[in-house]
């Protein structure tokens, strides 16, 4: 599968304004590199979390064969009535065509994860992988190897969950 046009969007308030190092774009770029020398990536500057500038700044790329999102992947509102909703999330739901989810429930460490992997435009995948650093780069370490051997999205989505729960230290389960 020939890969040649990526961009990486990460997302966060605490990211935009400069609060939070962006550790996992540099990171995924070396991961993708490794598996597809000849890409060229695009790293965004990290999108707020607004559902509308996240779909806006995805909508610009859907030409490209991988958009990877970072962040947006925790429970915000679905915990606790205090904490913001989950932008990334809306804004996934509602642009991508063909979509797998993914819930990931943790005994410890990141206790809820929610991955989308789905497409959009002619050919475009779309996957989101956590912000917690260990996370996103196993995700994106699994999001490549399942891209390389030809796996439909199902399989994509199994394969991320699977390698994000192997990161929390308790275990968990994926529904």
């Amino acid at each position: 599968m020939a890969v040649d046009q990526i961009v990486i969007v990460p997302t966060g308030d605490e990211v935009y304004a400069g609060l939070v190092l962006d550790t996992n774009s540099p990171a995924l770029m070396e991961i993708i590199l490794e598996k597809f020398p000849q890409a060229c990536i695009k790293r965004i500057t990290p999108v707020v979390d607004n559902s509308d500038a996240i779909c806006q700044t995805i909508k610009q790329h859907e030409n490209c064969d991988l958009i990877i999102v970072i962040g947006g992947s925790g429970g915000g509102k679905k915990y606790d009535s205090d904490l913001a909703v989950d932008e990334t999330h809306l804004a996934l739901d509602a642009m991508l065509t063909a979509k797998v989810v993914k819930e990931i429930y943790g005994f410890n460490g990141h206790l809820w994860s929610r991955l989308v992997v789905g497409r959009m435009g002619k050919n475009c995948l779309v996957a989101n992988v956590p912000g917690p650093y260990t996370e996103a780069v196993a995700a994106g370490r699994a999001l490549l190897t399942a891209m390389v051997a030809g796996q439909d999205l199902p399989v994509i989505a199994e394969t991320v969950s699977n390698a994000v729960l192997a990161q929390y230290p308790s275990g968990g389960n994926i529904r």
